[in-house]
């Protein structure tokens, strides 16, 4: 009994890392992660909104791309990838998204040269009350990029560090339901 108490408890944990359960989503929400780069986030959301909720990706290169597609197919989740690289326009609707997480695990977005332009895109395409929260690795080896800034140009508000730990930072902002 001891040892499938342990079994279960360390598969719970795998199913459930920090990063997904920071971001919050629930069963039936409609989720939207802009980039891919951590497949255990992808796996972790796409799991917890389960067949009832939507989950989608904005890849922003070919390796997003690959990777969002080879989380659906190992985990046998419907997982909608459109990619942001192509110069097609915002593939999305207004307010089409309950939760936008951006994958910023590896540093990458801080320098994405459309990321004013893709933050906008979220910021309508979340819906009133929505909230977008933005995944990102600490520097270390120089000054962090102020993605709460960005954010708020976006509209997002407020916007606020829900936590730094194990080498991120979580930053949420709301859409106001006005």
């Amino acid at each position: 009994m001891f040892l499938l108490r342990m079994l279960m408890r360390k598969r719970v944990r795998e199913m459930d890392p920090l990063h997904v359960s920071m971001t919050g989503v629930r069963m039936g929400e409609r989720f939207l992660q802009i980039g891919c780069h951590d497949r255990a986030l992808l796996s972790g959301l796409a799991a917890k909104v389960g067949l009832s909720g939507t989950a989608a990706v904005a890849a922003l290169n070919d390796h997003d791309a690959r990777n969002a597609e080879a989380v659906g197919k190992k985990i046998g989740a419907l997982i909608e990838v459109s990619d942001l690289d192509d110069g097609r326009a915002w593939p999305y609707g207004e307010s089409q998204f309950d939760m936008i997480v951006v994958d910023d695990t590896t540093g990458g977005f801080g320098n994405y040269a459309s990321k004013a332009t893709v933050l906008s895109n979220a910021y309508r395409t979340v819906r009133a009350g929505g909230r977008i929260e933005v995944i990102e690795r600490l520097r270390t080896d120089g000054p962090d990029d102020n993605v709460q800034n960005d954010l708020v140009a976006a509209g997002f508000k407020p916007v606020r560090v829900l936590a730094e730990r194990d080498g991120f930072r979580f930053i949420e902002g709301l859409r106001p339901a006005s």
